[in-house]
């Protein structure tokens, strides 16, 4: 009866676990993304008279070293330390001999992970000192971008250089020869904190530090401080209650047994710096901002000076030249043939190119041109000797001239002329024509011109598509002031035509004429003006700051979309009220750029040349301008030193 029972009670069992493996078991919750907790250290935390040869950080789990670079320490080890684990414990052994009467800082940033699911810890530093004290001194700040006042975090190291360590044999090179005896990196919000420093004045610098070598590199991003900064005494914890206990009997598997340093207790919380007695960096980004500290801005430019130099030069076809610069040319360059030339000065045309300014279009009189030499100056340090041979596929290019009625020595060439008009075209904007060779001037043809030779109001053909009404307008050629020539020309239309309406204009065959005797073809362009009511206004008056006793600076008052490009600028150099016109409904940001040198855009800073980057100042509110609406506001402009 006994073997009866235990055998249906078996059977029950059975049946009970197979209907439960039927419905499945739990997947095993979610998912873990918290960083390894810090339970204490050996020997503790802010340990005096340190003589030991490895200290270990005990973790509430298995851990890993996820990133060496995220491991920084000041002063900086000759030799450097190892890293292993035991256990739970993260084991770092010192190879180095220490210097006497020194408080050591490792931190760790993003340098440890859980070995699981490889969760970083953000921040955790351990601090130790070979003499009676720990230092206890800090500077702390923020690194933003110079230009767009952001937060600068990714690949930024802030490194901070004694006053003992300069010399005037070093100069200005210590930030990219020497290194710096403090260092650290910002968090995601660009604040960073250079803690336990001794007492004294520091040359105080923000790298963005590609290569993470802890020196200014060619190319790389910086800012400084104009003169030396004193360190201030480090702030009082947020909450001193919470002790960094290390449990001696549950660590003894886990930790080496270690007798305390000379001064110190078997209890972690024994000379413990500040900043660490909650077990993680006051510089966490969980950490309570300190508002009693003084903070500091480094405003992070990069000031790239690539050499001056031609990169490509070439017949891009018969009677065109094409020369590529590394950098955009100034506006003071000069181009001009070498004696040994065969053709003269003056059949040499050229312009610079209005949007990037690094591409010399050079057009040539004599299109059967097919050697040359030239002389290239320009400010930037550029002055170089071209010489320059037409190709057989630049020869190729060449446009083919047709046959025409003209009067001799005039041909027609379709292509030259072409429309800048959109399909949809702002009511208050100019009809615009380009060309893709010099315009010289108006054909001989056309008779109706008025004293100026400008075509009377009769030359184009205006179709209005709402009632198929036709009427004429007139065109006017002006200066092209991108041309290094008088010859270069460029045309718009004379209409002014109703917001909301449709038109098509018709251009007629040979009007203009190029250098090359080439006339146009005609050209037909069809366009919707905008509707007034599709656009506002801003109307932002600027006001001087009442309590400086500074003139009014020069600004550049930027419009700017939400992606933070400008949109519309003005230059100004006085107080007042300031209108901009014809903008899109949208979110707009308003930004000014104090001008120091007066060359119309913004100058990053420069640390060879102690130039900081010129000031940017940010308008405090998001503008939300609707459709059909004018907005006025107000800005006390406030630059600083």
């Amino acid at each position: 009866m006994k073997k009866l029972y235990i055998a249906l009670t078996l059977f029950a069992v059975t049946t009970m676990l197979l209907s439960c493996a039927k419905q499945g078991f739990p997947s095993g919750g979610p998912k873990d993304e918290t960083p390894p907790v810090v339970l204490g250290t050996t020997p503790p935390n802010g340990t005096l008279h340190f003589d030991a040869k490895e200290f270990v950080i005990l973790f509430d789990e298995y851990v890993t070293m996820k990133d060496m670079s995220g491991v920084l320490v000041s002063p900086t080890m000759n030799k450097k330390a190892e890293f292993g684990t035991r256990g739970h414990g993260l084991v770092v052994k010192i190879k180095d001999t220490l210097q006497p009467a020194t408080t050591y800082l490792f931190q760790f940033k993003n340098a440890i992970a859980d070995f699981n699911e490889g969760n970083l810890l953000p921040s955790f530093e351990y601090v130790f000192s070979t003499g009676s004290s720990i230092d206890s001194m800090t500077l702390r700040g923020q690194v933003v971008d110079a230009f767009s006042q952001k937060p600068c975090s990714e690949n930024v190291s802030v490194v901070a250089f004694a006053e003992s360590q300069m010399s005037d044999s070093i100069g200005d090179s210590i930030v990219a020869k020497v290194q710096p005896m403090y260092m650290t990196r910002p968090d995601k919000e660009g604040r960073f904190e250079l803690n336990h420093l001794r007492e004294g004045r520091y040359l105080l610098f923000a790298i963005e530090d590609g290569d993470k070598n802890m020196r200014l590199g060619k190319d790389e991003a910086v800012a400084f401080l104009d003169s030396l900064v004193t360190a201030v005494k480090m702030p009082p914890p947020p909450d001193t209650t919470k002790a960094d206990t290390t449990a001696t009997d549950s660590t003894q598997n886990v930790l080496p047994k270690q007798v305390p340093s000379a001064g110190t207790t078997g209890d972690s919380t024994a000379h413990r710096p500040e900043s660490v007695a909650q077990g993680k960096s006051a510089s966490d980004s969980t950490a309570a901002v300190d508002t009693l500290t003084p903070s500091l801005k480094l405003h992070l430019s990069q000031n790239k000076k690539e050499p001056q130099r031609i990169t490509k030069s070439t017949f891009s076809e018969a009677g065109k030249i094409e020369i590529i610069t590394a950098v955009p040319l100034s506006k003071h360059y000069t181009l001009r043939h070498l004696p040994a030339d065969t053709a003269s000065p003056a059949e040499l045309l050229w312009h610079r190119t209005a949007d990037k300014g690094d591409t010399l279009r050079v057009w040539l009189a004599n299109r059967e041109c097919d050697s040359l030499r030239l002389l290239l100056h320009d400010t930037t340090g550029l002055h170089d000797t071209l010489l320059l041979k037409r190709t057989a596929s630049a020869t190729k290019k060449a446009p083919k001239v047709g046959k025409s009625s003209l009067p001799r020595g005039m041909t027609s060439k379709p292509s030259i002329m072409k429309s800048r008009v959109a399909a949809q075209h702002p009511y208050f904007d100019t009809l615009w024509l380009a060309f893709l060779n010099p315009i010289a001037g108006i054909s001989p043809e056309w008779q109706m011109t008025d004293s100026a030779g400008n075509p009377l109001d009769s030359a184009v053909t205006v179709l209005a598509l709402k009632d198929s009404t036709t009427t004429h307008c007139g065109i006017r050629l002006m200066p092209d002031s991108s041309m290094a020539s008088a010859v270069g020309m460029r045309a718009y239309l004379l209409f002014d035509g109703k917001a909301g309406e449709k038109y098509e204009f018709t251009v007629p065959a040979g009007l203009f004429y190029d250098i090359w005797q080439n006339t146009s073809d005609s050209i037909t362009i069809k366009t919707e003006y905008t509707k007034t009511e599709s656009y506002g206004n801003i109307a932002l008056t600027l006001l001087p700051d009442s309590t400086s006793t500074k003139a009014f600076p020069r600004l550049i008052v930027q419009i700017t979309n939400e992606k933070g490009d400008m949109v519309q600028q003005q230059v100004v150099d006085k107080a007042g009220k300031y209108s901009f016109l014809h903008l899109k409904g949208g979110k707009y940001g308003v930004r000014a750029i104090v001008d120091s040198d007066g060359n119309g855009v913004w100058t990053p800073g420069d640390w060879w040349h102690h130039r900081q980057p010129e000031q940017v100042l940010l308008f405090p509110k998001t503008l939300e301008l609707r459709e059909n609406w004018d907005m006025e506001e107000k800005w006390t402009i406030k630059p600083g030193n």
